[in-house]
């Protein structure tokens, strides 16, 4: 497989004299079209390290390389990545077409690479692809928290972004609701192959949508591997025990949502 992006050796102090980094010498490999979930509790060093991939914050030390390249100085717009946040960040006052053309558009005009009516046109497909063609001229105020979520997704997908990284983007969705946008996100990778990085905590769903997990504890990387490798065999104590301890709380948990759900039906 082809690696899409190197992550090497990165540290982050917020404070150079700080006796323990944001972020600890991480090392780690996303290949081509992979899905990898960055699993980890609060605090853990997962949003530094996004934030350090999509040129938000510069490393203290280390690389990264994108198709071979170093980006580690890159401004964010030329990391050809796109971001769907955990608060949606739509525009109140625009439409769902409207916050979904809107950057597309202004990027094309600056460029010339097409016109608002083929930007529109393809805001339209992505709606469609993600279920909200019908709610093209509803404004943000007027959808659920999991439709808002849907057109954030369409307003990233639209850019064709070479990486698409999540921030805990169903965190606050109910647990219905994280289901279908789970089969959404899946549908996304399967129909574009597009390479997804995805911060969580919540360790079903890390298995649950992941090619592989890489598992991180007070600023370093712990474990990587494939959701079976990491079940059958965890590196330490902190994985055993926060990652696959707590898998097996959450699937419960889903079972028996799963079941009161069939009850009430």
């Amino acid at each position: 497989m082809e690696i899409k992006l190197s992550i090497k050796n990165l540290t982050k102090k917020y404070d150079k004299n700080a006796s323990h980094p944001a972020l600890d010498n991480v090392s780690a490999d996303i290949y081509e079209g992979e899905f990898v979930s960055i699993l980890g509790p609060s605090g853990c060093g997962k949003t530094t390290l996004l934030r350090i991939l999509i040129g938000l914050l510069e490393p203290t030390e280390g690389n990264i390389y994108l198709d071979g390249k170093d980006i580690t100085t890159a401004p964010a717009a030329a990391r050809s990545m796109g971001i769907v946040f955990q608060n949606y960040a739509l525009f109140e006052n625009m439409t769902v077409l409207g916050n979904v053309v809107y950057a597309a558009y202004l990027k094309a005009k600056k460029e010339k690479t097409a016109t608002k009516s083929e930007i529109t046109s393809r805001a339209l497909e992505m709606l469609g692809l993600l279920g909200i063609r019908e709610l093209k001229d509803k404004y943000p105020s007027e959808l659920s928290g999991g439709q808002q979520q849907r057109v954030a997704i369409a307003r990233t997908l639209i850019h064709n972004p070479s990486i698409m990284l999540f921030d805990e983007p169903m965190s606050a969705l109910d647990v219905a609701t994280r289901l279908q946008l789970r089969d959404v996100i899946k549908q996304i990778q399967k129909d574009f192959g597009t390479t997804m990085i995805y911060i969580t905590h919540d360790q079903e769903e890390a298995f649950a949508l992941s090619d592989r997990i890489i598992v991180m504890d007070k600023a370093h990387i712990v474990q990587i591997g494939t959701p079976k490798e990491i079940i059958s065999s965890p590196a330490d104590e902190y994985v055993k025990d926060f990652v696959v301890g707590n898998l097996y709380k959450k699937i419960d948990s889903l079972s028996k949502y799963a079941a009161s759900g069939a009850q009430n039906d």
